[in-house]
């Protein structure tokens, strides 16, 4: 039951991607916008939504218009894909993105038609490019910026990359902490020695729903003489008090 369960899940979230990454292309390049975001974007909406009725996940999130008013940086904790179907399910944004993502099928096609910016790991050059390119992009709708740089591990942050924090500060704007919380961390987690498709197998197969909690935190705002240093890991404290609330403080580094 299982496999037919997993099957029949993943095959339909499969076709309404393939249906939509075409629609999303095509309108990324209509002038056409819906409540200050682009119609691909608006259309991306409609993509996660489905996505996640399809895997049976629940999104909770007491303050949608907090999220919808922003204008600024959202920089929220990283364990799954999950949390970029949910953030776009409640409201268009843009991502830094690992630059491999640009080649994937479908979703690499879907993330430049957003106007996401894509950076190369361990190359500074290029860093230092995407730092420019987001100093260029508008926050409205907001820029989404996973600060552990990759995902975690499920029982504690990773050390927060400095770098995230100095392009706000640079721009002197507004970030936004976000909470996820997973109603069963095994279903929703993408463990670094799985591929893609073996998370997704994880969740689809099982008849269990599992609910992702949204909790936009307090806004950070920011001038250029701050130190980004300081900015990381009080945003890392404040993030683990919210997730973790049990365990001690974060050791920063």
């Amino acid at each position: 039951m299982s496999f037919i369960r997993g099957y029949y899940r993943l095959s339909l979230s499969g076709l309404t991607l393939i249906v939509f990454t075409v629609l999303i292309v095509l309108t990324s390049y209509l002038p056409v916008t819906i409540k200050k975001a682009p119609l691909s974007m608006r259309m991306t909406q409609l993509l996660t939504i489905a996505l996640l009725w399809t895997m049976n996940v629940r999104v909770i999130c007491s303050e949608k218009e907090k999220l919808r008013n922003f204008d600024g940086y959202f920089f929220p904790n990283h364990l799954s894909y999950l949390e970029v179907l949910t953030i776009f399910s409640i409201m268009p944004t843009r991502f830094l993105a690992k630059a491999e993502i640009r080649g994937w099928f479908a979703i690499g096609a879907i993330a430049a038609a957003v106007g996401c910016v894509f950076v190369q790991r361990g190359n500074k050059k290029d860093r230092k490019q995407a730092r420019h390119a987001l100093a260029q992009v508008a926050t409205t709708p907001p820029i989404t910026i996973f600060p552990e740089g990759t995902r975690g591990p499920g029982d504690q942050l990773r050390p927060f990359r400095h770098g995230a924090f100095e392009i706000v500060i640079e721009n002197g704007s507004t970030y936004l902490p976000i909470a996820f919380i997973f109603s069963d961390l095994e279903l929703g987690i993408w463990r670094h020695k799985e591929n893609l498709i073996q998370a997704l197998w994880r969740l689809n197969s099982q008849p269990k729903k599992v609910t992702v909690t949204v909790l936009p935190l307090e806004p950070q705002s920011t001038s250029p003489d701050d130190d980004p240093v300081t900015h990381a890991e009080k945003t890392r404290e404040t993030l683990t008090a919210v997730l973790f609330p049990n365990t001690p403080p974060p050791t920063t580094g």
